[in-house]
């Protein structure tokens, strides 16, 4: 096991070694890979970002609790993308942009670009957490390794190679994980997971969809905006669409992203069912990675334990590269080159490993976290491409600011008593509807919008 993650570890700095010097030439080679991706490294390097450890272990632990329901996590993520490859994508790549706050700032000026900017940061913060925690989970619940120790190093080396090679050693080493996701997930623990159900079959109050006692419409609702709207407008997924060659390469990434995500969704709903048949017991985090050595057993142990590694680590290089990007592009410009960005990877990667220690929770992390983005910026950024429709930049800003606010306090207050994706996303909504003014002209150009 060790002698598996160590080599594993190795490869992927030695590709943030080599991929340093291509990556110092200038921010664009370090934030968008100089735009050089085609549609195979684009699919596989999007779809190893929004697979991790919601898609893993949150589902897991979801699915053991809700049952079949909890699939709507994945299926949600899934639209998201679906919706992203059919209309956003050629649009989004079309800006040339190099961040989604660039992109935001063209429609509603360099103040909400900022506020746009901040909040990708937090969120990305929070992000990594995350996904430092889900890789602890894994490692603590298949080694006998003490966990404070394992999200320290883990946390480096997430930082270190992705402060070295930008994005060109993100894509590359996304290439390696999805790989390795692949093999392991899908091609060995999925069938010994259906192969397990059909001997020792799950409870039956677990098998309900689209619904079931323990999992509402208005939990499927929650889920579409707290998972589906992220996913469609996301920053490190928009990120990766920015980094393909053209348009074509980016909308076939997004759709056959959506493709990978429901894949690894079904696959995860099958191991926790599987999981829970067998009755295998821990905290309920750890029921994903612990069910995928069960059923594997010692020859494929060492495999699949790398896979689990590489799936969170899939998508924690994605989510440090877009609040660096946030902070040197958006927040600094020009002023700010490839070294502040390596700078910046390491002082989020410090406050993520901040974060997950404090916390220490899984399915809250990741609620925190799709909270804080979803409330604040999506809709203003879906506005944004709607035809004909226009709104005042101080209201955009405003709404951006107050519905992430609400949220945040109905997370941690609970003064409404509702969903706080629900409460932020209402209240966002409401400022953008106090805000709308007359449709944009005819023929206006997206640079235009911008200065509006």
């Amino acid at each position: 096991m060790a002698l598996a993650l160590a080599l594993y570890g190795a490869a992927v700095l030695l590709v943030g070694l080599l991929s340093a010097p291509d990556a110092s030439r200038s921010t664009d080679a370090f934030l968008v890979g100089d735009r050089g991706f085609g549609a195979f490294a684009t699919w596989a390097a999007l779809s190893s970002t929004v697979i991790g450890g919601s898609t893993t272990l949150v589902l897991a632990v979801l699915v053991a609790a809700k049952g079949l329901p909890a699939l709507w996590l994945d299926l949600a993520g899934a639209l998201g993308l679906l919706a992203l490859g059919l209309f956003l994508a050629p649009r989004v790549r079309a800006t040339g942009a190099t961040t989604i706050a660039e992109v935001i700032g063209r429609f509603y000026g360099p103040g909400v670009r900022k506020i746009a900017a901040l909040l990708v940061v937090l969120a990305e913060i929070v992000w990594f957490a995350l996904l430092t925690e889900a890789t602890q989970t894994v490692v603590v619940a298949t080694t006998p390794w003490e966990p404070t120790r394992v999200l320290i190093i883990t946390a480096v080396l997430f930082v270190t190679y992705t402060a070295l090679g930008g994005q060109r050693a993100v894509v590359r080493t996304d290439l390696l994980q999805f790989g390795l996701m692949v093999v392991g997930l899908l091609v060995v623990a999925f069938p010994l997971a259906v192969r397990a159900l059909v001997t020792t079959p799950p409870p039956a109050a677990l098998l309900h969809f689209p619904t079931g006692p323990r999992f509402s419409w208005g939990d499927v609702l929650a889920f579409l905006v707290l998972v589906g709207l992220p996913h469609a407008v996301g920053s490190d997924v928009w990120a990766k669409l920015l980094s393909a060659r053209d348009v074509r390469a980016a909308r076939r990434a997004a759709l056959g992203a959506a493709a990978s995500k429901l894949a690894f969704g079904l696959a995860t709903a099958a191991i926790a069912l599987a999981g829970v048949a067998r009755g295998v017991g821990g905290p309920p985090a750890e029921l994903f990675p612990r069910t995928v050595l069960l059923l594997a057993g010692s020859t494929f142990a060492p495999l699949l334990l790398v896979a689990l590694v590489a799936t969170m680590q899939s998508s924690a290089d994605s989510v440090l590269l877009s609040a660096a990007g946030a902070t040197s592009h958006d927040l600094l410009g020009p002023r700010a080159g490839v070294g502040f960005s390596r700078l910046a990877v390491v002082a989020y990667g410090s406050l993520g490993l901040v974060v997950a220690l404090a916390l220490r929770d899984l399915v809250e992390t990741f609620r925190l976290g799709y909270t804080l983005f979803a409330s604040g910026l999506i809709l203003p950024a879906l506005v944004a491409f709607c035809p004909g429709v226009r709104v005042d930049r101080r209201f955009a800003g405003t709404a951006m600011l107050l519905g992430g606010a609400t949220a945040m306090l109905e997370r941690f207050a609970h003064p409404l008593g509702v969903d706080p994706v629900l409460a932020g996303t209402g209240v966002n909504a409401l400022v953008l509807a106090l805000g709308l003014r007359k449709p944009r002209m005819p023929g206006r150009t997206l640079s235009q919008a911008g200065h509006a």
